[in-house]
């Protein structure tokens, strides 16, 4: 893959997320005001339970990516087919066997949260649509892995921005004229289809050799897919206990009201990682690449730049959020939400801004089929992430479950980085230094400007100008400690350029 191609999937990857969080936080208002908070946290609920369904994929989609990439890479387009045949069957197998246990399980969904104040009928329905739209995507998640391995980001994102406009059109003004939830979980699902579809057909047109045959479909092929897919799916399995473990364990032993409090700030942490991996998501083929043709010294200079290059995209946004979140929240969602989610978003954050950073490690072990330690480290993080959320839950409310999580996902980080230097024979501290130092510094300008800008604000040009600041000051510090030299000297060429161009 050329560099171009790079970038422009990194943008285009930018580009579709930048767009994902400017509906949520024109619509996510809505929907919180629209629903009311009891009900928004029952969907909450819904979507934290039903997503525990997406581990049903095994990890396969991961081995979707890994080995049409590699195939790719190879012009070996009959073991792609195979890949893709056997995907396709397996899922909707699995597609099948969701329908059957949500349809048994959702008769019982209101009486293990007690959810009495909606009618039974009504919340089953909501409930088995959100498994339906799930079920649906396990099954369409064979063409996003295939494009993904193509690298085919652009149409991608181009589809799923044209999408989620329509959707969210859509869905506020079903909102505003008094539907709730079941239009909510109709419309998700609706549109969700919508988007395989154009998948589909682009698969048909451009890469038509990709297409079922139930002679491609074998048992050789299966243990290749679960050889590499079985540690993915522990993965995905630890992935799920993190993001949606905290809502179930406050909407128990708390109250579903509280559901809320924790689900802005812990949404705005999702998207500052979807941010990271839409970067990084670009390079996994490219890892995978690597390998197959033999160039796995290219994946030890992208364990370096990622880390610096994600530290960049990152870090402003975090410390912005840690001094200024609590305003954001409160212009965004309301004063109560506000002043009850700081504590919160400010405890995730200190895991998160680590966590993040080490995504190309992530990508990395799982390009070159690494990932078994991995997965055993996420899946300790995610277990004490559950004991320690429950244990504090009562004691401390949700500032206690947040708690539970920053700890686990900041000795997990540092262990992620210990083992990746170590597979890729690279000193720890070469590593650190070279990783981290630009980013440092960067922040420690930022925060000697944080202390000089105390006073609150109450408005988004105020949260934006300072959050603006905050990006001037550690750039202007990280960039040239932090870009590789021919990097900066592009940077700072394009500048002179533009400058210049300006001037005439």
């Amino acid at each position: 893959m050329t560099r171009r191609r790079i970038l422009e999937n990194i943008f285009s990857n930018w580009a579709n997320l930048a767009v994902t969080i400017l509906i949520a936080f024109i619509v996510s208002p809505v929907v919180v005001h629209s629903l009311g908070k009891e009900r928004y946290g029952v969907w909450v609920l819904i979507a934290s339970v039903t997503g525990y369904f997406t581990v049903l994929d095994f990890g396969v989609n991961t081995a979707i990516v890994r080995y049409i990439s590699s195939s790719t890479a190879q012009q070996d387009h009959r073991r792609a087919r195979e890949i893709y045949s056997t995907s396709l069957a397996i899922f909707t197998l699995i597609a099948l066997l969701l329908l059957v246990f949500s349809s048994i399980f959702g008769l019982f969904f209101q009486n293990i949260f007690k959810l009495f104040q909606l009618d039974r009928v009504y919340l089953y329905a909501v409930f088995l649509l959100a498994a339906m739209d799930l079920a649906s995507g396990l099954l369409f998640s064979v063409f996003l892995g295939s494009l993904s391995g193509l690298q085919e980001f652009k149409f991608i994102n181009g589809s799923s921005i044209a999408v989620n406009i329509v959707r969210s059109v859509v869905l506020v003004y079903l909102l505003r004229h008094g539907y709730g939830l079941l239009t909510l979980a109709v419309v998700q699902l609706a549109t969700n289809i919508v988007r395989a579809g154009c998948q589909y057909v682009l698969l048909k047109v451009r890469h038509g050799y990709l297409h079922f045959s139930r002679q491609d479909v074998s048992r050789d092929t299966l243990h290749l897919i679960y050889s590499y897919s079985i540690y993915s799916f522990i993965i995905a399995i630890a992935l799920k206990l993190l993001f949606y473990t905290d809502s179930l364990v406050i909407g128990s032993l708390i109250g579903v009201s509280e559901v809320t409090f924790y689900a802005i700030p812990s949404t705005l942490l999702e998207y500052l990682e979807k941010f990271v991996w839409a970067m990084i998501a670009v390079l996994v083929p490219v890892i995978s690449a690597n390998e197959a043709t033999g160039e796995e010294h290219g994946n030890i200079d992208l364990y370096v730049v990622g880390t610096r290059y994600s530290l960049l995209v990152i870090m402003p946004i975090v410390i912005s959020l840690y001094f200024y979140g609590d305003d954001f929240i409160s212009i965004w969602m309301g004063p109560e939400i506000g002043l009850r989610s700081k504590w919160v978003l400010r405890l995730l954050l200190i895991g998160f801004g680590l966590a993040t950073s080490q995504l190309i490690a992530h990508g990395i072990l799982k390009g070159i089929s690494k990932h078994k330690v991995l997965a055993y480290i996420l899946a300790v993080e995610a277990l004490a992430n559950l004991g320690m959320s429950i244990a504090l839950a009562k004691p401390y409310g949700i500032e206690g479950v947040a708690v539970g999580t920053m700890v686990p996902l900041i000795f997990a980080s540092l262990a992620i980085i210990f083992y990746t230097c170590r597979l890729l024979g690279m000193r720890i501290f070469t590593y650190l230094l070279q990783s981290y130092s630009g980013a440092i510094a960067g922040s420690l300008a930022a925060l000697i400007l944080v202390s000089c800008i105390q006073e609150k604000s109450y408005s988004y040009v105020g949260v934006f100008l300072k959050s603006a600041l905050v990006t001037i000051a550690f750039m202007s510090v990280a960039l040239p400690a932090g870009l590789k030299k021919q990097h900066w000297e592009l940077f700072s060429g394009y500048i002179r350029r533009l400058f210049c161009f300006q001037n005439d």
